[in-house]
């Protein structure tokens, strides 16, 4: 037997193997990191209608203000309203319905008290 450097066959198959199952988990993984940021985006736009959609109601007279719904997009907004007695102010519930990746829906619920003044 010669003294021969370099792989065997079936040293350089595991090492292909090896690598094989390697770039297989990157790619599965970057599959669902790439769901999880998708589904971040959903959920800091609902947050986002959520800010803008309490302001409104911050900017207008608290007797205009009633239980409701809207529609924007894919998402739906519902709030409630309750008056809380306390120096004229309300407490106010907003439930966004926002679209999940997997054909599901999500609602994240938002409170805050509003204090009303006279305008």
């Amino acid at each position: 037997m010669t003294n021969e450097r370099g792989f065997t066959v079936i040293e350089v198959m595991v090492a292909v193997m090896v690598l094989a199952v390697g770039i297989l988990a990157i790619a599965s993984s970057s599959a669902l990191v790439t769901r999880f940021i998708l589904q971040g985006q959903l959920d800091t736009e609902a947050t986002a209608l959520a800010h803008q959609q309490i302001e409104r109601f911050r900017s207008v007279p608290c007797d205009s203000v009633s239980s409701g719904g809207d529609t924007l997009g894919t998402f739906q907004l519902t709030w409630d309203t309750a008056t809380t007695g306390i120096n004229k102010a309300m407490q106010l519930t907003l439930i966004v319905s926002s679209p999940t990746l997997l054909d599901g829906r999500s609602n994240k619920v938002f409170s805050t008290t509003l204090y009303c003044t006279e305008r």
